[in-house]
């Protein structure tokens, strides 16, 4: 209904009581199941092209192999004050949604910066996640992409580097399986409930509400280390 799930769905999971290494490498299932219906539904309206694995989806894997791993190397100490960070950020991009697309024709080949570009995405989004949506859609309409063409290349790119970075989770065994199911199914059935309520809801409204729910929960992850500073 208002974007950023993964600023709200980390936090549930570290509320449960997983350590945020551990929350951040679950997160995936839901996120992997999330896609591989999204990336279906554009292939079957045809708005996908076999260039983008090469452009888009290659790169973005490399990215995210190198940001799990990167992620797989730092504790949890640093990764929750990471988090609390972002989700500040977070709160301001579900607030002013910024979608960039661009007003020139669509390139016909997509140019060779795409590489770099979704390269850096991809790091980011094998490390966290959280907002890799709004550096996608960016990258798409530097490049000259409306907005239908990149909210299909995030999505295939999302499942894309989804995969492999969930299996290297999984090889270190930081993956919850159990709570990554529940995330999966309660996260397909939310979608479905999303996508008919946010034709009835005041979309301003929802998304302050959204944000304001993101920095209760950037707070709450960083008390630890405010209630130990204040002794």
């Amino acid at each position: 209904m208002a974007g950023g799930g993964s600023y709200l769905t980390l936090p549930l999971l570290i509320f449960t009581g997983l350590p945020p290494g551990v929350a951040n490498a679950t997160n995936r299932v839901g996120i992997l199941a999330g896609n591989l219906v999204g990336s279906l539904k554009f292939a079957k309206a045809r708005v996908l092209k076999k260039s983008d694995l090469l452009y888009f989806c290659l790169p973005a894997t490399l990215g995210g192999l190198l940001g799990a791993w990167l992620a797989t190397q730092v504790d949890d100490r640093f990764l929750r004050v990471f988090l609390a960070v972002l989700m500040l950020f977070g709160s301001w991009t579900v607030i002013k949604r910024p979608q960039i697309q661009s007003d020139k024709e669509e390139p016909a080949t997509p140019p060779l910066k795409s590489i770099p570009m979704f390269l850096a995405v991809g790091i980011y989004a094998g490390f966290i996640q959280a907002g890799t949506g709004f550096f996608a859609l960016a990258a798409s309409g530097i490049l000259g992409y409306h907005l239908k063409r990149g909210n299909a290349i995030k999505t295939l790119m999302n499942l894309c580097l989804t995969v492999p970075a969930l299996l290297l989770f999984a090889l270190h065994g930081l993956v919850d399986w159990p709570a990554g199911i529940a995330l999966a199914a309660g996260m397909s059935v939310g979608g479905h409930i999303g996508v008919r309520l946010s034709q009835e809801s005041r979309p301003n409204q929802l998304r302050n509400m959204v944000a304001a729910a993101i920095l209760v929960s950037a707070f709450f992850i960083l008390y630890p280390f405010v209630k130990d500073a204040l002794g």
